[in-house]
């Protein structure tokens, strides 16, 4: 990673929090990080976060992923659709956007609104703030959700750079691996929804030519590998969260989040991306 930055001048000056996961078989999953437990805002990465806790649901029988919410689901992660996120988050949480509540009544929304972020925790998964959908910014967020954003007292939020929200999403590059891991080893979910969730996180730098600075750009330039990933992309962030899987099997898991002003829009994860799956998942390895 220093040698990438020493080489990407435009890099240097980002924060950054990276953290890879080895899965190969048989062996205990290792675990290699820089600044990985440092929260940052994740844009869209959190979005397969709500991908991940739609096909939980199913298997609790909460809800089915067919019609309408199939098509919310695809547009939320192939299209990386706010409007599709903020449905299908509400789905999940059983909330719906509205004026500002009243103390009891905002006590049951904040509540609600938790049901992610109490699932992750329930699988082991800490590091992950992820209370609120993702907003295009007009006129999308008022009301209740701005309280939300507020609400100071709610522990594992970040605030935006002028402090007036204090509850902001929330994502750390070790948690995003670890559920990531959990997925690519079907320990999150049954082995059929894993394979579901994977298939809409599949990535192709050919039809989606903005993946080539991402983990697809870079991994994918190894014969074999398949990549599964979703990025974000806001702002002062650049980041992207996947798993790699190489032509044996073998499976890297790589989460990455910059954050920089002016904005960073480089060649840093594509290159570290590639570098992994080099090292790792090329034939013979």
């Amino acid at each position: 990673v220093d040698g990438m930055l020493a080489r990407d001048s435009r890099a240097r000056g980002t924060r950054s929090g990276i953290a890879l996961i080895d899965l190969s078989p048989g062996e205990t999953p290792r675990l290699a990080h820089r600044n990985g437990y440092d929260p940052f805002y994740p844009a869209s990465v959190v979005k397969f976060v709500y991908l991940m806790a739609a096909y939980a649901w199913k298997e609790q029988g909460r809800l089915r992923v067919e019609g309408e919410l199939d098509q919310q689901l695809t547009s939320m992660i192939y299209n990386s659709s706010n409007v599709a996120t903020q449905q299908v988050f509400r789905t999940l949480t059983r909330t719906e956007a509205g004026p500002i509540l009243g103390d009891e009544e905002y006590a049951e929304f904040r509540e609600s609104r938790l049901k992610v972020k109490r699932w992750l925790e329930d699988l082991g998964v800490e590091g992950i703030h992820s209370i609120h959908p993702t907003y295009n910014g007009g006129g999308d967020l008022f009301g209740r959700d701005m309280q939300l954003l507020q609400d100071a007292g709610m522990k594992g939020g970040i605030s935006n750079a002028n402090g007036t929200l204090k509850n902001r999403q929330a994502m750390t590059a070790v948690a995003t691996a670890e559920l990531l891991a959990l997925l690519a080893s079907d320990l999150a979910l049954t082995p059929n929804s894993s394979a579901e969730v994977r298939r809409r996180m599949q990535r192709d730098p050919a039809k989606q030519p903005y993946q080539r600075y991402r983990i697809a750009g870079g991994a994918m330039k190894i014969s074999g590998v398949e990549v599964y990933s979703k990025s974000g992309t806001w702002g002062p962030i650049f980041a992207d969260a996947g798993v790699m899987r190489g032509p044996s099997g073998r499976q890297l898991v790589l989460a990455v989040f910059t954050e920089a002003t002016p904005a960073y829009r480089g060649d840093l994860i594509a290159n570290l991306a590639r570098a992994c799956a080099e090292e790792f998942l090329a034939d013979g390895i």
